[in-house]
């Protein structure tokens, strides 16, 4: 493994590569993954915008303004709401959280690149390590700490932005064949419970949601398995049969999983989100109306990882 610096449209960024695997960071914004490739068959896995320049957001901007793209952090929210309990009861929490347009520290050591930024609103640190534990596997192992005598509840999720092709299929641990959709441009009402994989389409009949559409379709939704995943693994084959991705994740501490399927049915996108998170909703006040909470506690710590497999 090599670890290199090099440049992302106007913005510096550091690549982590062997013979198999090249991914390529910016660290700021974000510590954000903006490239992943497998070299054996020279695929861009990750959505890319088109422009010479990034499109940077302030600290509390927009994050569909920005590049929106590639693999970003969302931490300590994904939607925009206020935090509930005290001592911070009241404080803004900022739209898709607060690092993907923060400047991460970085460091590279060990045979590896570690990232780590502070909160702003929040007394936090959360920590990034980047990794090739083997020839066609990429860890991120993450750590993050309280600074405060106070518990701190937050919801964290991995946004990968993936691009797809027609006939994409998506699969998941047998025990996932319940989801709750919460956005969708097919007038489906937020909170609907929807059996997987096989989804209402409005008009009388269903279709398999595991199997991306055709762009014709305009789809766009998001929805979240409700069970508690015993395994946490998401699979995308892809349908010529030499593309495969494995995402598998420490369900003990990131136990949900996301997904938003887009079949051009957003900002001219044909690809999908998968999303571990450690409660869903995309906001851990909604959340933790139905049950769910993640919390680290006083001067505590969480960790977790993410692996993705080629």
């Amino acid at each position: 493994m090599k670890i290199e610096f090099s440049k992302y449209k106007d913005q510096r960024s550091i690549v982590v590569e062997n013979g198999r695997i090249r991914a390529e960071f910016t660290p700021d914004p974000g510590g954000k993954m903006v490239s992943l490739v497998d070299k054996n068959i020279g695929y861009e896995f990750l959505v890319q915008r088109p422009g010479e320049k990034y499109r940077e957001q302030a600290f509390d901007g927009l994050y569909t303004e920005g590049e929106c793209s590639g693999y970003d952090d969302m931490f300590p929210t994904i939607d925009a709401c206020e935090y509930q309990n005290e001592p911070w009861k009241g404080t803004k929490m900022a739209d898709h959280g607060e690092v993907w347009s923060l400047p991460w520290e970085y460091r590279i050591t060990g045979g590896s690149l570690e990232f780590q930024v502070d909160g702003v609103r929040f007394p936090y640190r959360l920590q990034k390590r980047v990794a090739i534990v083997d020839d066609n596997v990429l860890r991120l192992s993450y750590t993050l700490k309280n600074r405060s005598g106070h518990d701190f509840e937050f919801l964290w999720a991995g946004h990968f932005m993936f691009n797809m092709e027609e006939g994409t299929r998506i699969v998941v641990p047998d025990d996932c064949n319940q989801v709750v959709s919460i956005l969708s441009n097919k007038e489906r009402a937020f909170g609907e419970i929807m059996d997987w994989p096989y989804f209402k389409d409005g008009r009388g009949g269903t279709y398999r949601a595991d199997i991306s559409r055709s762009a014709s379709s305009k789809g766009f939704e998001k929805y979240y398995f409700t069970n508690r995943l015993e395994e946490g693994r998401c699979e995308l084959q892809y349908p010529n049969g030499n593309k495969r991705l494995v995402l598998s994740f420490s369900s003990e501490s990131v136990p949900y999983l996301g997904l938003l399927m887009n079949e051009n049915g957003w900002d001219n996108l044909y690809n999908i989100f998968v999303e571990p998170c450690t409660v869903c909703y995309d906001r851990p006040d909604v959340a933790k109306l139905h049950g769910q909470v993640s919390k680290v506690s006083a001067w505590g710590k969480y960790q977790w990882y993410v692996d993705l497999t080629f």
